[in-house]
């Protein structure tokens, strides 16, 4: 684990990123994927050191990007290359910065542009993908709706058409506007589950994610007013 000044600085730094009220890619996003980052790296064995600094800021440039609406600007790359200059004026060594920014670079579950290589790496993937689903994720994907003034709840006739139209080929959302919570669920959120790494991963994401679906499946029942 880090020594509390580097961790307070860290910290400090940090928090100069993210937006004050962002509940789903703010501090208490960080706070939360951090004890889950820090649990499944005690199970499997990983350098907390690593972890610890990988996870508080692996989502600095991520509000730029969904704000800024720049095609190909990446939060996952350009924040790797913001920790890179955090993390070396602070002194730490190349080793710990190099393993650092490949956990940032990989972290992300849509571009599949760097997968991660080590179980520092995977730690912060999979608990990072795990405040997707579950209650927390669909609390998550209903802010995100509204911080993106989309309908949380969208009928499509033809999931593939609109997949087409509006999703990149990594993944990426074309225009905001059009998407929606269930469409997320439906696109990208109901594969998160067979995505991750690591064996306690593998066992928290499932339960999560059979509460998700169960949770969409019933609120588009009743939005049709099934009984």
């Amino acid at each position: 684990m880090l020594a509390e000044p580097l961790r307070t600085k860290v910290w400090e730094i940090a928090d100069s990123y993210y937006p004050k009220h962002d509940w789903a890619h703010g501090s208490s996003h960080i706070e939360r994927v951090l004890k889950m980052a820090i649990e499944i790296g005690k199970q499997e064995r990983a350098d907390l050191e690593i972890v610890e600094l990988a996870t508080i800021l692996h989502d600095i440039f991520q509000n730029r990007e969904a704000h800024a609406s720049i095609e190909g600007f990446r939060h996952e790359t350009e924040g790797s290359k913001e920790a890179r200059k955090i993390l070396t004026k602070l002194g730490l060594a190349d080793r710990t910065v190099d393993a650092v920014c490949h956990c940032i670079e990989s972290h992300r579950k849509r571009s599949g542009r760097t997968e991660p290589q080590t179980i520092e790496a995977k730690c912060l993937f999979d608990a990072d993908k795990l405040d997707c689903i579950g209650a927390i994720g669909t609390i998550r994907s209903a802010f995100v709706s509204f911080d993106h003034k989309q309908e949380f709840y969208k009928e499509v006739d033809d999931i593939e058409a609109y997949r087409r139209r509006n999703i990149r080929q990594d993944g990426t959302i074309i225009d905001p506007a059009l998407h929606s919570s269930n469409l997320e669920h439906e696109l990208s959120l109901k594969a998160v589950a067979n995505r991750m790494y690591t064996e306690t991963g593998k066992r928290l994401a499932k339960e999560r994610a059979a509460f998700m679906d169960a949770f969409y499946d019933r609120l588009g029942k009743e939005l049709k007013g099934e009984l």
